[in-house]
């Protein structure tokens, strides 16, 4: 069976939503950033372990985030 993985942004940080094929069963990780925006986490084509999330607060700005273990 394949793995199914959902990546989230919200306003409190982001979340990794992990389940088999049939999608049944998830389980979550997180809150990865917990207390930033994160706007958009997307993963890497090349490698499903590198992801990326851009997130923002009102004092540092815009930050982008890679992360090179799946979070």
């Amino acid at each position: 069976m394949s793995r199914i993985r959902v990546l989230v942004g919200t306003r409190k940080g982001a979340f990794v939503l992990n389940s088999d094929g049939k999608r049944q069963n998830w389980s979550i990780t997180g809150p990865l950033f917990a207390g930033w925006e994160v706007y958009h986490i997307k993963g890497s084509p090349a490698d499903p372990d590198r992801l990326y999330a851009s997130q923002t607060s009102s004092w540092f700005g815009q930050i982008i985030q890679r992360s090179d273990d799946g979070g």
